[in-house]
């Protein structure tokens, strides 16, 4: 399992900007990217993801006017912008998560209708336990108490 290496660096985050109102929206991903360049963090730019479409119909009478029907629907707009960087070891993983305390206490609350979901990236791979070593001493622990 290699790491994705890209020419801008590996990915480090991904932030999921979602919302019902596409200017909240908007002004949220400008605030997002402007703050990234001044940090001195390197951003993919911002990805239009599709817009989910809910839609209800609701009977105006409840009784004999059954033709009656209000019809409402709700799009929800997602952003994606994604952050790399030279490692998960390096300065930029440390601006990294400095950047996303800033954009949970500042950059969301100055933006009412923007919900953003965070994934951080590791290049981390866990060890395999030693076999040969825990099995030897497993058969030695066992053949000494069959003796007592």
């Amino acid at each position: 399992c290699l790491p994705m290496v890209r020419a801008r660096g590996q990915r480090l985050a991904s932030i999921q900007l979602k919302g019902w109102i596409k200017q909240v929206i908007e002004a949220a991903c400008d605030d997002v990217q402007k703050s990234t360049t001044s940090i001195g963090l390197r951003t993919s730019g911002t990805v239009r993801l599709p817009t989910e479409r809910e839609r209800w119909s609701v009977l105006r009478s409840p009784f004999v006017h059954k033709g009656a029907i209000d019809q409402y629907a709700r799009l929800t707009y997602n952003r994606l912008i994604e952050i790399y960087g030279e490692g998960t070891q390096s300065h930029d993983a440390t601006k990294t998560v400095h950047f996303l305390r800033y954009l949970e206490h500042t950059i969301l609350p100055a933006h009412a209708g923007a919900r953003a979901k965070v994934t951080l990236f590791s290049n981390e791979v866990r060890a395999a336990a030693p076999s040969s070593s825990s099995g030897s001493a497993a058969t030695s622990h066992s053949s000494s108490s069959g003796q007592s």
